[in-house]
Parts: C-alpha cells; sequence; structure tokens
C-alpha cells in the first residue's frame, strides 16, 4: 500500500494525530481550543455539520475527473474519512467535522489537478481549437502540432483526455496572438481557415474572457462586435496605431486579418498610393 500523506505542518491533525510539536502546530492547536472555548461559552459550539453538501462536491469534482483519492489529498482529509463520506457501510457519513467540510468544500476543480488518462469536459478543449481556426490556424497544422499524423483531429465530441486538454491549452496560449503566416502557414490556408470557422460562426480568441473557455455556460461577446461599424474599426485601427500597437494585436482587437489592416495603415501612411489606384 502507499504510504499515507502526513497532513501539513500547521494543522490540528498533525498536532492532535501525529504528535507534532513544532510551532506552527502549536499555534494551530492553540487557536483551534480558544475558538471552541469561547463558542462553548457563547452556546454555538457545534463540532460537527450535515456531510451531503461536501459529498455532493466531491461527487461533482469525480464526474469532471477528478478522483476521490486526489479530491483526499488535495484537501489534506484522510483517505478513510473520504471513503466513508461516500461509501460507507452500511450508509455513507451522515455527519462530518466542521473543518474536514470545510477543506473538501475548499478543492475548485481544475484540468491543471486531474491525472492525465482522466476523461474531462471537452467545451473548453473545442472553443480553443475553433477560436484558432477563427483567425486563420488550418486544423491540419493544429492536429499536427499536438502529436498527430492524420489529416484532422480525432477528439470525441464532448470528452477529451486530461492531458490533451493541457495540450491544447498550452498551443491556443501560443498561438491565439500569433500570424500564421509566420510560422509556415499560406496565405491562401489562411484565408480558408476563417471562411470555414466563419460560415460556422465560429468566435476567435478575442470574443473570449479566459476564464470564460471552459465554462459549459458562458457565450463569446461576438453579438457586441458585430455590432461595430466598419467607420468604427476604421478609427479604432487609427487610434491602436498612434500608441505604436502592433499590427497583430491592432487586427486581434479588432477582429480583422493583420494583412488587412497592414493594407489600411499602408494607405493612410502612403496617400500617393491611393491616387496610383
Amino acid at each position: 500500500m502507499p504510504a499515507r500523506l502526513l497532513p501539513n505542518h500547521g494543522t490540528r491533525a498533525r498536532y492532535s494525530v501525529h504528535g507534532c510539536r513544532c510551532g506552527e502546530c502549536r499555534t494551530s492547536h492553540r487557536v483551534y481550543e480558544q475558538n471552541r472555548s469561547r463558542q462553548k461559552a457563547y452556546g454555538t459550539w457545534e463540532p460537527y455539520v450535515d456531510a451531503e453538501p461536501a459529498r455532493q462536491h466531491v461527487r461533482e469534482l469525480m464526474s469532471r475527473g477528478l478522483g476521490w483519492r486526489r479530491v483526499a489529498a488535495l484537501s489534506r482529509v484522510a483517505r478513510g474519512t473520504v471513503n466513508k463520506l461516500l461509501y460507507g457501510s452500511p450508509k455513507p457519513s451522515i455527519r462530518i467535522r466542521r473543518e474536514v467540510a470545510d477543506r473538501l468544500l475548499a478543492v475548485d476543480y481544475s484540468t491543471e489537478l486531474v491525472a492525465d488518462g482522466a476523461f474531462v469536459d471537452a467545451t473548453g478543449t473545442w472553443r480553443r481549437i475553433r477560436a484558432l481556426v477563427a483567425i486563420g490556424w488550418p486544423k491540419v497544422h493544429i492536429a499536427r502540432a499536438l502529436g498527430s499524423h492524420g489529416q484532422g483531429l480525432q477528439l470525441h465530441e464532448h470528452l477529451v483526455l486530461a492531458s490533451t486538454a493541457r495540450r491544447v491549452a498550452e498551443l491556443y496560449d501560443t498561438w491565439w496572438d500569433a500570424d500564421p503566416t509566420e510560422h509556415g502557414v499560406q496565405l491562401a490556408q489562411v484565408g480558408r481557415a476563417r471562411r470555414y470557422a466563419s460560415a460556422r460562426d465560429w468566435a476567435p480568441p478575442m470574443a473570449w474572457d479566459d476564464d470564460a473557455l471552459d465554462d459549459a455556460e458562458a457565450q463569446p461577446h461576438t453579438a457586441t462586435q458585430r455590432a461595430i461599424s466598419s467607420a468604427e474599426r476604421r478609427e479604432e485601427i487609427k487610434h491602436l496605431a498612434s500608441f505604436g500597437t502592433s499590427t497583430t494585436e491592432i487586427a486581434k482587437r479588432v477582429g480583422l486579418s493583420a494583412d488587412y489592416v497592414r493594407g489600411l495603415l499602408g494607405d493612410w501612411t502612403n496617400p500617393a498610393r491611393d491616387e496610383a489606384a
């Protein structure tokens, strides 16, 4: 059997169960006892609480790919306690200590916490891929960057491995503001990718807040962007350029291609070009 993880220093469990008497553990124990004495004096001492909220929270984490043993380790709660909370015989725990409930409820879901081989919701993965296509990255280039030797992305619509979700997130963080033509993508391929995404109403990176990509209920800001007129976009391009903003960054902010923005900036800085045309 694997060795049991010791509670961290500075916790009452390390003091009372494992007998540690370091300064941090003594302080934790002293604070706990002072708080307990105070609440007893006021008649508000309630060491145990309803176990159901913590149980439902752990089950929600498990449904998203975070195993209960991993939850136990992250919360610094004994595996036996979590096992009894979920599967106790003859029935799961009805009440648990307040500090145990607090630790379990404090564990927030993140794909970074899930084991590579676990399956996670694919919403954020597909949103990132589609956003990259929307700014000109062909799916075949994305597939190759992810290590696929085929011509397309062989991903399930609803679930993906946590390792895949992490690779896509890393790729997105690298490419979301990059110009595909500077990474070997032909201009014609960029155009095809953008048209493909536009026909399917896929939102570009600028339409998403970073913390919304993995939120299944979140929506992109495309409705607001479409309400911006061409004239307003042109004024915004001039405004951003006056501050020395890069062409790539301007294109990302206004939702236009970098080539188009370069063309506009060239026309404005070289009036003779317009006359020649």
